[in-house]
């Protein structure tokens, strides 16, 4: 069952980031750079969306434990700063396990399956080997050229990451929040556009198949995410065949 809390996050994901900027006060400094009011983890992560062209547009700009762990402390430093910006570890003599659920099988059979987090022991590591599969990619993507690498190529990297973030599930809470901010600077870091997910049951579904692992387990949402840029944008971005 998806919290209170989550409301305005899912209402982002509906809409995209224009819905999440819309729910906040937003106003512009000096230098014409949107300025969000602080006060919610909601608010935080709005400043941060905005923030991500300028971010992944840095020559340094890379995916890595240390970048979600900052992201995370940024959004939740207010909230529950004793655990804001660290992966889930060991606390009060007890290792930080997490449970979460997934939806399995179709519309009309509709469940949810639960699954536990990676455990804390392997979890740096797997992070780093998740982080690394996306800049390996995306090296390979940014370096063919224009023209010779497919939309569904890009989309496909980017659906790996938000998915395997997502079932690793590096935090003891916020998980979804800062996978999303992550789905967003990957779409980005690949010359792509923002994506809006105007149905949250399909969305929930293709990353059920997605934690289940069989036949090309990233292959449905990363065609979603495709198809979602086609129906918005009506053309393909030029790097792009």
């Amino acid at each position: 069952m998806r919290r209170p809390s989550d409301h305005r996050l899912l209402l982002a994901i509906r809409l995209g980031l224009a819905g999440l900027a819309a729910a906040v006060e937003v106003r512009f400094d000096r230098t014409g750079v949107p300025a969000i009011r602080a006060g919610s983890a909601v608010d935080a992560m709005a400043a941060l969306l905005l923030e991500l062209p300028a971010i992944v547009g840095m020559p340094s700009f890379r995916f890595d434990p240390e970048l979600l762990c900052r992201w995370h402390g940024r959004i939740f430093g207010d909230l529950f700063p004793e655990d804001a910006g660290r992966l889930r570890w060991r606390k009060e003599g007890e290792w930080e396990h997490v449970y979460f659920g997934g939806n399995v099988g179709t519309v009309r059979s509709r469940r949810t399956r639960q699954y536990r987090g990676v455990d804390p022991q392997r979890l740096r590591g797997r992070i780093e080997e998740i982080c690394r599969e996306f800049s390996e990619a995306r090296r390979g993507l940014i370096d063919a050229e224009p023209g010779t690498s497919s939309i569904e190529q890009a989309t496909y990297a980017v659906a790996r990451l938000y998915s395997k973030l997502l079932r690793a599930h590096p935090w003891v809470d916020g998980n979804l929040r800062v996978a999303f901010v992550a789905l967003h600077a990957a779409l980005l870091s690949l010359d792509l556009p923002r994506v809006m997910f105007p149905d949250l049951e399909l969305h929930d579904d293709l990353v059920g198949i997605a934690f289940r692992g069989d036949n090309e387990p990233y292959r449905q949402l990363a065609e979603h995410i495709a198809n979602v840029i086609h129906e918005q944008f009506g053309k393909r971005p030029k790097r792009y065949a």
